[in-house]
Parts: C-alpha cells; structure tokens; sequence
C-alpha cells in the first residue's frame, strides 16, 4: 500500500508558504543584495507584488528590515535568527584595513557601527597601543543619544523616524554632560545632518570623546557609521575637529569606494 502520498500532503500542509518566502527573502540578503524595493521581492520569490509587499512589511514590523523610501534594507536583529548581517554588506572586511591605518595614524580606537533600534551596535572596532581604553568589543551595544557614532547615525533618519526614535528612548543622564532633553537632541542631530560629522564630548563616559561620520553605500542609503573616539585631554572639540576629522573623513571616502554597487 502506498502511503507516500498522504504524507506528502501532511507535509504540504505545514508547510507555510508565507514564512518560506520571508527567509527567503532575508536570504537574499545574505548574498550581498544591500536592499530590495517590493518589486524585486516579487520578482526574486516569484510570487504577486501584493504578496511581496505583505512579506517585506512583516519582516520591516518585526524589525528584520528597514525601510528608506522605495528600498528595504537588512537591520542587525537578523543575527538573532543567525543570518550573517556582517556578511551582508562584507562591512567588517571591506573596512579593517581603513580601519586599522586610521587607528595607527592617529593612535586612538576607530569603530565601525550601525543603528539598532535604540542602540550603536559595534560590527568592527581597531585599537591603538594606549593605556586608557573603553572596555568595547564587537556586537557591544551603546545608547545612540550618548554616543557620537550613534547621533551619526540618528542623523541619517528620516524626521518621521527620529520622531519615533526620540518618542520611544529614555535618556539616561551619564554623565553630568550627557544631553537629556529630547529637543536639545533633536537639534543636536539636526545639526549633525547639516554638518556631516558628529563631535561628542564626555556625554557617554566623562573625559572621553568622538568624532564619527555616516557611510552611505552608491545609492545614498546609510549602512553603517565610522568613529574615532578617544581620551579628550586638553583638546578642544575645535581642535578634534582640525585634527581626526580630515583623517576620519579620508578613511570613510576609502571604504565608500570599496563597496560592491548594487545589482538590485
């Protein structure tokens, strides 16, 4: 008697269809793809626009994905299901040389982050020889509001997204310089996305600084931020700025060029 039969369609019926075409998706991802509009979902899963659609909003609800106008792209909480978000975009590999010649060159710590919900989360960190250093490994995870790589990144929100940002944090006084008044920190990123750059002074760890920058792939879309932070000294923000901006500028200009275009 053949059984087979019954079983496939036992099988069949557990199987979901919807959440096949979801990791599929995070998948895709995974090989390199920076971002997809919904047509390219429908296209790649071969499935309706509708449904494409319907699968990159779950994953963007969920937190998977994150959305910057036409284009979903890959956000750190898919290591929770252990896709290799590092891989994704080869960030860590494309950045340790810059990284590692920026460090030496100005012999301070520089970080390679991106923004997870309300956190930096560090994907890449270089060390210079130094006696005072941050106890910082990479996957730690900072408040964005407190830290300059994290107001970096702030800064490459959109108004509608900072509002919920700033709607949802708590800001925690650090230090007695840490900006705790949501206008104040919305006028700080905003200048931030003026300027281009961050400074931080003693708002995350007292006597600690850094200056960080916003790295965007070809298409203009932000994938991640570049810092160097350090024991601030006698130095001025003035000063930081004359100092390791141009060199943290040279380097992120570097690593822009050496990430692959989309195919997409």
């Amino acid at each position: 008697m053949d059984t087979s039969q019954p079983e496939q369609a036992a099988k069949k019926e557990e199987f979901l269809d919807s959440l096949a075409n979801g990791l599929q998706l995070l998948q895709i991802y995974a090989t390199g793809v920076p971002s997809v509009t919904v047509n390219d979902a429908a296209e790649k899963l071969e499935v309706t626009r509708a449904a494409g659609r319907r699968i990159l909003l779950t994953l963007e609800k969920l937190g998977y994905v994150r959305q910057h106008g036409r284009d979903f792209s890959p956000t750190p909480k898919v290591m929770d299901l252990g896709y290799a978000y590092f891989a994704s975009l080869s960030l860590p590999n494309l950045t340790r040389t810059a990284m590692r010649d920026l460090a030496q060159a100005l012999g301070e710590t520089c970080s390679l982050g991106v923004l997870d919900r309300q956190d930096v989360v560090f994907l890449a960190r270089e060390e210079a020889p130094k006696l005072l250093k941050l106890d910082l490994s990479v996957g730690s995870r900072l408040p964005a509001y407190a830290h300059s790589l994290g107001r970096a990144l702030l800064s490459t929100l959109s108004d509608e997204d900072l509002e919920h940002y700033l709607n949802s944090v708590e800001l925690k006084r650090l230090t007695p310089y840490t900006t705790v008044s949501k206008t104040a920190l919305r006028k700080l990123v905003r200048q931030v996305r003026k300027d281009g750059y961050c400074i931080s002074v003693s708002e995350l760890v007292d006597g600690f600084a850094g200056v960080a920058i916003p790295l965007y792939n070809h298409s203009g879309l932000p994938v991640a931020g570049l810092s160097v932070s350090m024991v601030l000294g006698s130095r001025s923000p003035d000063e930081l700025r004359d100092q390791v901006l141009p060199a943290l500028q040279h380097a992120v200009n570097k690593i822009r060029e050496s990430i692959p275009r989309s195919t997409v």
